[in-house]
């Protein structure tokens, strides 16, 4: 199924449509999602639960697949990088401004009550899932909020900021590099998915936008991922007592609950084997985990990948396959070593080891950076996308419950959170 509508939205190809000032481009990734989250959703000859989960487990593998390739195009441009290193610093404030001081607000004046909280104080991805959880437990109305934004954004994140960022890059008010560094917001999926809508609008500059996309979201999940917790987290407790005086809303709804002391709410998800008390089946083991499984599930991706690489350039190469294989070969080497230092997270080898071999003093940088220059990036996320839109089905109960004013809250943030980035990296950048 994922070959099937890999193929069919690189066939479809991008089309845009013109809105106002600029176009409203219309990407392959963006087919995919929606062709795979149609069949997900139909009810005529139903996807299971069971592949839906794979579809979802194997997303994890394919973005950093990706993700390597993200590290060769920053290894390769290192000595640019390096003048805007302090300007990548600089837009973590402009992040902290959109989510804390702009969408803050709006959750209170919807009563979300403490849920405001949760919701604002970052973009929400996973490490804010499990700090949420930690500090205010899993049962807290905090938590509430910080999962209601990941679920939406996990959804449609990647599809929106896909949208936002083509039309902005086809209007031309902001420099096309400031605008892949605004892309970097913490999320890879998000900014794989930005990225390559405004490159599309610049293929000149693909390499270039690339690299600053990847420098600014590394920047902002490791530097980025203490500011949220040791600053923008105890700032957001403080703006909000502060906008509830403001608005005259009470601090604490109805809906809010008993208050429980921080840190002792958190626990297991009881959904899951582990919490259950029983050992999960094999079939419920996580590809990420099972290093023997890892092979074949990358293989798949480079045949799903090269399929889509082959329709979007209209060409095959053994040198685009040979690529393919090293990108597949580092993200193995990458979750085995997860495995010996689970501390270390997946995502942070994929891109280093990508910095490191194609840096300007790797023996090697020449030779890699051949063989990924017939790559086109954005047919790499095409199947990912595709799985993510085939595993949305069972999303359907979380979908339903996801109250309007979430959506709202989420937009302002994702929303504001790219263009403030955007506009400071503007003022350096021209």
């Amino acid at each position: 199924m994922a070959a099937a509508i890999t193929a069919l939205a690189e066939i479809v190809g991008t089309r845009s449509i013109s809105l106002g000032p600029g176009k409203l481009i219309l990407f392959p990734i963006i087919w995919a999602i929606l062709l795979g989250g149609a069949l997900s959703f139909q009810r005529i000859r139903p996807v299971s639960a069971e592949l839906q989960r794979k579809a979802l487990d194997l997303v994890s593998v394919g973005i950093m697949v990706f993700l390597v390739l993200v590290g060769v195009t920053v290894g390769g441009s290192l000595t640019e990088l390096k003048d805007v290193t302090w300007v990548l610093a600089l837009q973590e404030v402009a992040h902290l401004f959109g989510t804390v001081i702009l969408a803050l607000p709006v959750a209170v004046v919807l009563r979300m009550g403490r849920a405001s909280i949760g919701a604002t104080y970052s973009i929400d991805r996973e490490a804010n899932l499990a700090y949420t959880a930690e500090r205010y437990g899993a049962a807290s109305s905090e938590y509430r909020g910080t999962l209601g934004v990941y679920v939406f954004g996990s959804v449609f994140g990647a599809l929106y900021l896909t949208v936002l960022a083509g039309y902005l890059g086809s209007i031309g008010w902001l420099h096309p590099l400031a605008l892949a560094m605004g892309a970097g917001v913490g999320s890879g999926s998000m900014m794989a998915a930005a990225s390559a809508a405004i490159a599309t609008s610049h293929p000149g500059m693909e390499s270039q936008i690339l690299a600053f996309a990847s420098a600014s979201n590394l920047m902002t999940q490791t530097i980025g991922t203490f500011v949220t917790c040791f600053v923008a987290l105890p700032l957001a407790e403080r703006m909000y007592r502060w906008w509830c005086r403001l608005f005259r809303v009470r601090e604490r709804l109805v809906a809010d609950g008993p208050l429980v002391a921080a840190g002792t709410g958190g626990g297991r998800n009881p959904a899951t084997p582990e919490a259950a008390g029983r050992t999960p089946a094999a079939s419920e083991v996580s590809v990420t985990k099972d290093l023997r499984r890892m092979p074949v599930v990358l293989l798949v991706f480079v045949v799903l990948m090269g399929l889509a690489n082959t329709i979007s350039t209209g060409k095959i190469s053994m040198q685009t396959v040979l690529a393919l294989v090293l990108l597949a070969l580092v993200t193995y080497g990458a979750f085995a070593l997860s495995k010996i230092a689970p501390r270390i997270p997946v995502l942070a080898t994929t891109v280093v080891t990508g910095i490191l071999v194609a840096a300007p003093f790797s023996p090697v940088s020449g030779l890699v950076a051949e063989l990924v220059s017939g790559i086109s990036f954005l047919s790499l996320v095409t199947p990912v996308l595709a799985l993510a839109g085939l595993s949305l089905g069972k999303e359907r109960a979380a979908l339903k419950r996801l109250s309007w004013r979430v959506v709202l809250v989420a937009l302002t943030s994702f929303t504001a959170t790219f263009l403030l980035a955007a506009v400071v990296a503007d003022l350096f950048v021209r």
